[in-house]
């Protein structure tokens, strides 16, 4: 009897000692913090989009002690109302839907991504091919065009602000005017004669040409923007300023060889940065009507 139990208390024993043993651990567990990602639609499906970012930003955030939850939004407009909302606490975005989630929740940029080395990327304006336009806007009155949802800075704020600088007023210029398109399906609609002229954005087209979605004579670019500021990545109100400054150190952190190996081309890593870069396109905001104040 005596052997028996001495035999049955031993897993006792090393149970409570397991137990003291893990309670840091699982304490430590306890107390990382979740982190919830937002992401445009970058790619041309929600699941690619996932697919491509997911990897980087999960190495983003455990290097900054946190874990994460990732979700791809329809829209670029609606990134801007979830961040403002607080549905997520930080994102990556189009510099336009910064800006507007900054004056809505005073959400504040922590990176910016740079490509190919460069902090700055174009607005653009395509044509379908055989389209002959020597001046934009000018001659493109009575044509087709297609712009993109009203959140995208290359495809809505910018080219509006440059015609409306002009006095042009997109809607009534154009013979047929549209708000809402992905940027492929803008592109694409160019090329089968769908509509006359799309907006978009270099950085986009170039991407298109490179993976075969898109021959560089399919349709051709009538005009380009002055230089933009790259994507930032953004933070809510009220986010942990500590737990922010981690993270904007481990973006800014990522060597530019793993960069190429987890970000699609052309990003080559990101930067620390604030506000300062968005400002011209606050500026634009206010000029166009949307933004007061």
């Amino acid at each position: 009897m005596t052997r028996r139990r001495q035999f049955l208390s031993t897993p006792i024993r090393l149970g409570a000692a397991g137990a003291v043993l893990g309670a840091p651990a699982i304490l430590r567990a306890q107390r990382r913090p979740l982190i919830r990602i937002g992401l445009g639609p970058q790619q041309p499906t929600q699941s690619d989009t996932r697919r491509v970012w997911e990897p980087l930003y999960r190495m983003v955030c455990d290097q900054a002690g946190a874990d994460m939850e990732l979700t791809v939004a329809n829209d670029w407009a609606g990134i801007s109302v979830a961040l403002a909302s607080e549905q997520i606490d930080m994102a990556q975005m189009g510099p336009w839907g910064y800006v507007l989630a900054r004056q809505k929740g005073d959400a504040q940029a922590i990176a910016m991504l740079m490509i190919q080395g460069r902090p700055y990327y174009k607005a653009i304006v395509v044509a379908r091919p055989g389209l002959e336009i020597r001046r934009f806007p000018e001659d493109a009155r009575g044509l087709s065009m297609q712009m993109l949802d009203v959140g995208s800075t290359s495809g809505w704020l910018v080219p509006t602000h440059f015609m409306r600088s002009r006095g042009i007023d997109p809607k009534s210029h154009f013979g047929r005017y549209a708000e809402g398109a992905s940027a492929a399906a803008a592109q694409m609609a160019t090329v089968g004669g769908q509509v006359d002229l799309a907006t978009g954005w270099d950085t986009h087209r170039n991407t298109m040409i490179r993976n075969g979605q898109l021959k560089p004579d399919a349709n051709k670019v009538v005009w380009e923007s002055e230089p933009l500021p790259n994507e930032p990545v953004v933070v809510r109100r009220g986010f942990d300023p500590a737990l922010a400054r981690r993270l904007q150190e481990a973006l800014a952190a990522v060597p530019e060889a793993r960069a190429k190996e987890l970000m699609p081309w052309p990003y080559t890593g990101f930067v620390p940065t604030g506000h300062e870069p968005y400002q011209k396109l606050e500026t634009m905001g206010r000029e166009v009507g949307v933004l007061k104040g």
